[in-house]
């Protein structure tokens, strides 16, 4: 399915009817009979689109003999986020059409085999052959048939993006076509073109493009190329290897092999789930034969000897194909290990070499806790837990160990001379295999490897604590933390350019930076790059999400861009850690948080200096919800603001959704400024979802200090339903409320709150070891007030109660007059500023004037369309879907505020 939102906006001036059929003639579901008038939208949540088959779109525009019909058929894309179409565009037959392109150029450029070719005697340059792209399309299941492949290659060619190289259209058959590399869709994508010797010819060069970064699904289309195959009978035969993907048929990616590039038709066929080893052959002398042992019961062959044209392709092919293995070689274990990070290739085959296969079954202690330590395990395959003492000094799980994992690493550290103890116990969680490393095959591995300990010492014992100390919420641990979590750790070696994880792949581990960089990337399909979303290095984190939501699909692909070495864990683990090293959650994402404010610009931040936000962080909590949670429901009281960290969620009125909102935008921020406010929507989990969560109690105690701060925010906020301390702490809320007094005569109240204010904040401040002179102070002060302000008759008498006046008149003349003497006053004359005056003061031109300096939410000419609702000083972008009585219920509602991005305003 299409998956994503579509949403058609009637951007004519006739009103139309429309329905949308397959290629049978069939209306599909939801889409059969479309009415809009001018202005009018239409939101699909689920579009019920197939990516990849072709629909037609019939439009009716006018009534009568004026009706117009209009028709387009459009191959459905693969959508990566809401689609927001206009009318004018579709019957202008631009937009469908290039959604479409852009589509078929994603799924079928990488299908080309770009060579120099030859004909009868005659060259021609940089071309790919028709039947070989239709193959590769079918194999693919980028194509349903041959006729659907040709059908999708002639939209390309109707486009001039590919052509004949002698005129002829588009067919199943031996012919040369190249791409018009001129076209202005073809620019951006041809940087992506790069050198493919897996799956040319000895002596020949072939172009591919690239698109790793696209999918993991996309990786694997890559994967083909020329290989040799050791016959039953001795003899090498050349074959045309693909991995091809089995999702039709549930069994998995398979490795197939052809007589040429044009057969559908495999000569064989490799099941990757039954494959148990791979790896370079031994008798191989230059490094260019590999095996492919399968799993015992195969019904096949027991085992495949390829051959490649060159030990750089044979190393390719292997690194291709070891993911698929059941099992790993020791060469595997230790190359993929941290080992490899101070090992050399001798060392690693030496090691390799020494280590003896032991298995344990299901139930069996590996080691005990407080064992001398004399062997080295690393685990080649199955489960091992690591168990420690709890509290009431039994011995509970910890964490799981996995293959490549190894565990007993104590006994490369010095400890001068003596034999160390275990720190945990370990038994098989299930049948496992290990690769033990022996104490006399230890010391002489060090004996034949001068210094190999010391490097040792370094990776294993120094260099992990003080990469573990550089993370910040990790840099403050006991060492018995310390140790607790080295053992929940796993190490994982990276080599330039693998990826560690695509896009989309489910995620169970966040990952430290050992040694090494690597990039943070997502896939542009209109453009076919990278986009570089960040670089991370030395002692830097990432996939925190993963520790939060079990198996929630990764939001980007990260490559190695150098060797590396990473520190990873899993959510089990971390989870079991945080309640030992009593760690909330919200400590962990913080600097996440601190990364949301930065990236997205929440705007009644803006004024707040970025080196607060870790501050602003700290009084932030971490929520998580799943698919269909409600947040908050319509009517509810509020009193937290949210703001979208992953996930999305739906805006509901009275049943009805009428707004998505996604990463980066923020909801219930009302609640933080005004008292008592029920909720106006209900709002709910489209997707697993992470909240950052302010309540109002944190909120304020973050402003504690910074009052004008916290004026601006109440401000920018709550528009019209600001409260008057609001106005008074703001600068220019005060001046132009003054100003506005002044014109109403009424301007010695707040006169008398300037004051008694001032005067507050001058005695609190004064020194309590001076008190003869300072309360004498107080006390002229005092009086100076009382006479201007309170007595009978005074030049600008304030109006406060009269029970209040005689309790005032009363500590002054007694002499006993204190900081707090007028601050009850300082109350009632706010209250009956508030009462009185701030109404009317909301009505006026000074108001005005303030709401456009604060700012309030962002304006402009997006969000100032038909529907758009004015709360105070901001507009709220709402889109009304359903009918126009949702449009004049929101007419007094105000429901959610779009994040202000760094970029305009989008629909995405």
């Amino acid at each position: 399915k299409m998956g994503a939102s579509v949403s058609i906006t009637n951007d004519l001036r006739d009103a139309i009817s429309a329905t949308l059929c397959d290629t049978k003639g069939t209306k599909v579901k939801g889409w059969e009979m479309i009415t809009l008038k001018s202005t009018e939208d239409m939101h699909h949540n689920k579009s019920g689109l197939k990516v990849g088959k072709r629909y037609t779109y019939k439009i009716r525009r006018g009534e009568g003999k004026l009706e117009k019909e209009y028709v387009q058929t459009f191959y459905a894309w693969r959508s990566k986020g809401a689609t927001v179409l206009r009318l004018s565009t579709i019957i202008a037959q631009k937009e469908l059409r290039g959604l479409e392109i852009d589509f078929l150029l994603d799924e079928i450029l990488p299908g080309l085999r770009i060579e120099d070719r030859t004909y009868h005697t005659k060259s021609y340059p940089r071309c790919f052959v028709a039947n070989e792209l239709v193959t590769w399309m079918l194999l693919h299941r980028v194509a349903s048939d041959p006729k659907d492949a040709v059908e999708k290659c002639r939209v390309l060619e109707e486009e001039r993006i590919i052509e004949h190289v002698a005129g002829n259209e588009f067919q199943n058959k031996n012919l040369f076509f190249r791409l018009r590399e001129t076209h202005e869709l073809l620019q951006s994508r041809l940087k992506s073109l790069e050198l493919d010797d897996m799956s040319s010819e000895r002596n020949r060069s072939s172009m591919r493009f690239r698109a790793s970064t696209a999918s993991r699904d996309m990786s694997i289309r890559g994967l083909e190329g020329w290989l040799e195959k050791k016959s039953k009978l001795g003899y090498w035969q050349k074959r045309f290897f693909r991995v091809l993907s089995d999702e039709e048929t549930k069994l998995g990616n398979h490795l197939a092999y052809f007589e040429n590039t044009t057969t559908v038709t495999p000569k064989g066929i490799i099941p990757a789930n039954e494959i148990d080893l791979v790896e370079l052959y031994d008798r191989s002398k230059n490094n260019k034969s590999f095996t492919i042992a399968m799993v015992p019961g195969h019904n096949g062959k027991p085992s495949y000897l390829l051959r490649a044209p060159t030990p750089h392709i044979c190393s390719k092919w292997l690194g291709a194909l070891k993911p698929f293995a059941k099992s790993l070689s020791p060469m595997d274990v230790v190359t993929r290990s941290a080992l490899i990070f101070v090992f050399n290739d001798a060392m690693v085959r030496a090691f390799a070499k020494l280590l003896k296969p032991r298995k344990v079954k299901k139930g069996e202690w590996v080691c005990r806790k407080g064992e001398k330590a004399t062997d080295f395990y690393m685990l080649r395959d199955g489960k091992i837990g690591i168990f420690i003492r709890g509290k009431d000094g039994q011995e509970v799980h910890y964490c799981d160990q996995t293959p490549i994992c190894f565990f007993g690493e104590s006994v490369f550290i010095n400890h001068s001379n003596s034999i160390p103890q275990r720190t945990a116990s370990s038994k098989a969680m299930e049948d496992s295999e290990l690769l033990v490393l022996s104490e006399s095959d230890r010391e002489g591995f060090f004996k034949q490897f001068g210094g190999i300990q010391g490097r040792l010492h370094v990776l294993l014992q120094v260099g992990i604590n003080k990469r573990i100390e550089q993370v910040p919420f990790l840099s403050k641990l006991k060492t018995s933390e310390l140790t607790k979590l080295k053992l929940g750790l796993h190490y994982r070696a990276l080599k330039k350019d693998q990826v560690l994880f695509y896009e989309g792949d489910p995620g169970h581990e966040f990952y430290i930076v050992y040694a090494g960089s690597l990039k943070i990337v997502q896939y542009d399909s209109k453009s076919a790059e990278e986009i570089l979303l960040k670089t991370v290095g030395k002692a830097e984190c990432f996939g925190e999400i993963a520790l939060m939501l079990s198996g929630i699909p990764r939001t980007a692909t990260v490559i190695a861009t150098t060797d590396t070495l990473l520190l990873s864990i899993t959510e089990e683990t971390f989870k079991s850690f945080l309640e030992i090293a009593n760690l909330p959650m919200s400590v962990v994402m913080r600097e996440r948080i601190v990364n949301t404010f930065k990236q997205y610009r929440i705007p009644f931040f803006d004024k707040i200096p970025k080196d607060s936000f870790h501050k602003l962080a700290l009084e932030c909590q971490v929520e998580t919800y799943d698919s269909g949670d409600v947040i908050f429901s319509e009517g509810d009281v509020g009193d937290k603001f949210y703001i979208i960290s992953f996930g999305q969620v739906a805006i509901n009125v009275d049943g009805k959704e009428i707004k998505s909102i996604g990463q980066g935008d923020y909801f219930g921020e009302i609640a933080l400024v005004v008292e008592e406010t029920p909720r106006t929507a209900t709002c709910k989990c489209l997707t697993q979802t992470v909240l950052l969560t302010m309540s109002k109690d944190s909120f304020r105690k973050f402003f504690a200090d910074r009052p004008e701060s916290l004026a601006d925010v109440e401000l920018k906020i709550a528009g019209k339903k600001c409260q008057i301390r609001s106005i008074l702490y703001h600068p220019k809320g005060v001046e132009l409320f003054t100003t506005f007094l002044k014109q109403q005569y009424a301007e010695e109240s707040m006169e008398f709150w300037h004051e008694v204010r001032a005067f507050r904040k001058w005695a609190q401040s004064l020194d309590p070891v001076d008190t003869e002179d300072d309360a004498r102070e107080v006390l002229s002060r005092a009086e100076d007030l009382l006479e201007k302000y309170i007595r009978e008759g005074a030049l600008r008498q304030v109006n406060i109660s009269s029970e209040m006046q005689e309790r005032i008149i009363k500590e002054v003349d007694e002499g006993v007059a204190t900081c707090e003497t007028f601050v009850e006053a300082e109350g009632e004359v706010i209250t009956l500023m508030s009462r009185d005056k701030l109404g009317r003061f909301k009505q006026s031109k000074e108001f005005e004037e303030l709401m456009l300096i604060v700012g309030g939410y962002e304006v402009n000419a997006r969000t100032r369309f038909k529907g758009g609702k004015k709360r105070g000083g901001s507009r709220i972008e709402l889109k009304i879907y359903e009918s126009e009585t949702i449009t004049s219920k929101l007419q007094s509602k105000s429901i959610v505020s779009p994040a202000v991005k760094s970029q305009a305003t989008s629909e995405s």
